[in-house]
């Protein structure tokens, strides 16, 4: 039940607070951002709970699974259960899905064939030991495998990229109302715009994005750009190529697993860019200094 000093909207909750001042503490209201349960099913069979913020859940569910290797397009799925409170709007590109108020905090993705006995996506199926448990040379092994390199002839026009990260925050509409969530924007081969997803986490974000651009029949992503508000972990990297992304960008630090996990599947890597500056990672033949468009 909720909370009486709780107010739940689509992303966000207004919540009761004391307010500190130099006048001494006060009364008021704060909006924070939504965090709940998500719980993922496959054909009724659980996958996994993450962490979420509502209103992008059938996206969110589809662009996890592709990032899991368990589907690679929209017509592998014959459709979908999930709740009305989970979905903001609702563009299914002729997927069959079902609104289920009952199905709250839930979705869950019928395929149109079984998956292969044992198959719980690639990540769940790393190979691990009681001695080290999934260590980086069992992840690095598992993307040789499972994942394609990331194709694609575009260049990136270095001062265009430098404005990625203001062109972001700008379009971070729910971040402007409470100040607790990340975002991921993307930024496709001859536009200017990015397709901006939010969500409390990182992960979440990228795979917002991801499936709302298989929805639409548009994965691979080759010759796209993905930046990101916060840092560019191994899973990042990994969700960009397993989508065919090219350029991946963060505002803030690549860790070692991420800079090794671009360099074997062809992406370019780039953190703490700012608009003076950055560093390139891997694969830096993808940026030129020439002037003109983003992309």
């Amino acid at each position: 039940m909720q909370s009486p000093n709780l107010v739940a909207r689509a992303g966000e909750v207004t919540v009761e607070v004391t307010r500190l001042s130099a006048d001494g503490p006060l009364a008021a209201t704060d909006r924070v951002v939504r965090e709940d349960p998500l719980q993922i099913l496959v054909d009724s069979e659980p996958l996994g709970i993450l962490m979420r913020t509502p209103g992008a859940d059938l996206e969110l569910a589809l662009g996890l699974l592709h990032s899991e290797q368990i589907i690679r397009s929209r017509e592998e799925v014959a459709g979908v259960r999930l709740a009305p409170s989970g979905q903001g709007t609702l563009g299914t590109n002729g997927l069959e899905v079902g609104l289920d108020p009952e199905a709250e905090n839930l979705v869950d993705v019928r395929l149109r064939h079984p998956r292969r006995p044992g198959s719980s996506g690639w990540q769940r199926s790393l190979p691990s030991s009681s001695a080290c448990g999934i260590c980086g040379a069992a992840t690095l092994d598992a993307i040789r495998r499972t994942h394609r390199r990331v194709g694609g002839s575009a260049t990136f026009d270095l001062q265009g990229l430098l404005q990625l990260p203001d062109l972001l925050k700008s379009s971070q509409q729910l971040f402007r109302i409470t100040g607790g969530l990340h975002a991921a924007g993307l930024l496709l081969p001859g536009s200017d715009e990015l397709e901006v997803a939010e969500d409390v986490g990182r992960h979440n974000a990228v795979d917002k994005l991801v499936g709302r651009m298989l929805l639409a029949d548009g994965l691979p992503l080759t010759d796209s750009c993905l930046v990101v508000s916060g840092r560019a972990g191994f899973e990042i990297v990994q969700k960009a190529a397993a989508a065919g992304i090219s350029l991946v960008a963060s505002i803030s630090a690549p860790s070692s697993l991420a800079v090794e996990v671009a360099n074997l599947t062809g992406v370019t890597l780039v953190g703490f860019l700012r608009p003076g500056g950055g560093n390139v990672y891997t694969h830096p033949e993808r940026l030129t200094s020439r002037p003109g468009a983003l992309a």
